[in-house]
């Protein structure tokens, strides 16, 4: 039966409250003012109570049922003044308006249960005691109502947090696909170009070229299997782990090989770092020495770590000329993504020529102490 299936997945709190309404029923009956005889209200009354268990699965037809019940022991035996009722009907009505997809079908139903509770009750004598019913289901439904709105704010507010969410990692995917792409497919077509020229007179020098572009693409092909293991969830089957600073020795040696000569210094004491800020800062580092290596000609580079209690600074600088590392013609695309990177950890950003010659990059990424 679907709904003794259904019994597993509910939750305890609505189970809890069901079966404490169950006996306190059965304890009203025998012990309270009740109307007809004990048998069929001792049978009636925890039915109705069990069903609240249903009251967010089945909010309007717990309501239904609710009502048929209480109303058919009015018609049997003119009602009851026993507080295990109210409870039961004030839970259903309430559950119905706050979790039901059929407010006029509430709204109505609360209204026939008032109308004939209170027809039906002899011991109804004044205004007050008629408009009791009435006044009580009317509350509830508005307490019910607002709780509803109440949720439907807050799930609105969980999609705009998730589609928020999304929507960050799809930038921070674009960002990594960006920087792994940019950054090998340039070294490959700038080593492609020396293997090139040195292949007809130093046959040796241009394989180190090729077994040196051999190993960037297998680079490459790694880091976006990584990516795209991350991505699919597969964190387990991706075995290269994500770069870091640790890393930033070898990619200066690469980008040596790839024939722009730079140098690394490390300043202060080296700080243990998250590994979403490693990796935003050795793609600045790889983002910086990829613009070099494109538009800066044959120019020194130089690659600074600086550490200090309150921060961590990368500068990338190059003493290209202005003509040959293309600043001013706009070919820095990797600026936008090292802004977003360096924005999400609340840091600063100096980009610009500089006033000798050449290209400067400068990040702050706060440390906390």
């Amino acid at each position: 039966m679907k709904l003794v299936r259904d019994a597993r997945s509910l939750p305890r709190a609505d189970i809890g409250l069901a079966a404490l309404l169950v006996v306190l029923g059965e304890v009203d009956v025998f012990v309270g003012d009740w109307r007809g005889t004990h048998a069929v209200n001792a049978l009636v009354v925890p039915l109705m109570a069990a069903a609240l268990a249903w009251r967010r699965r089945y909010p309007v037809g717990v309501l239904a049922f609710n009502v048929v019940c209480i109303s058919a022991l009015s018609a049997a035996f003119g009602g009851s003044e026993t507080s295990t009722a109210v409870f039961i009907m004030v839970a259903a009505v309430f559950s119905a308006a706050a979790h039901g997809d059929k407010p006029a079908v509430t709204v109505g139903l609360s209204l026939v249960t008032a109308a004939v509770q209170t027809s039906l009750d002899p011991e109804i004598h004044t205004f007050g005691d008629a408009t009791w019913d009435l006044i009580l289901l009317t509350v509830t439904l508005v307490v019910g109502f607002a709780q509803r709105t109440r949720i439907s704010t807050l799930e609105r507010n969980q999609e705009l947090l998730a589609a928020a969410a999304a929507d960050e990692e799809r930038r921070r995917i674009a960002r990594e696909l960006h920087d792994i792409i940019s950054h090998s497919l340039g070294v490959l077509v700038l080593q492609a170009g020396a293997a090139e020229q040195v292949l007809e007179r130093d046959p040796e020098r241009a394989r180190e070229v090729l077994r040196s572009i051999r190993a960037t693409g297998q680079e490459a092909i790694g880091e976006m299997g990584t990516l795209l293991g991350v991505i699919r969830g597969e964190v387990v089957a991706s075995r290269e782990p994500q770069p870091s600073l640790a890393d930033v020795g070898r990619l200066v040696t690469k980008m040596g090989e790839a024939g722009l000569d730079v140098g690394m210094e490390i300043e202060g004491e080296r700080r243990r770092l998250s590994p979403a800020l490693e990796l935003s800062a050795y793609r600045i580092v790889q983002e910086g020495l990829t613009n070099a290596l494109k538009h800066a000609g044959g120019a020194h580079a130089r690659v600074v770590l600086r550490y200090s209690d309150e921060e961590l600074e990368i500068e990338v600088a190059d003493d290209g000329g202005a003509g040959g590392n293309g600043n001013g013609n706009g070919s820095r695309r990797g600026l936008a993504g090292i802004g977003e990177r360096v924005a999400v950890f609340g840091g600063r950003l100096d980009a610009g020529p500089r006033a000798d010659g050449g290209w400067s990059l400068r990040a702050g990424f706060p440390l906390d102490r």
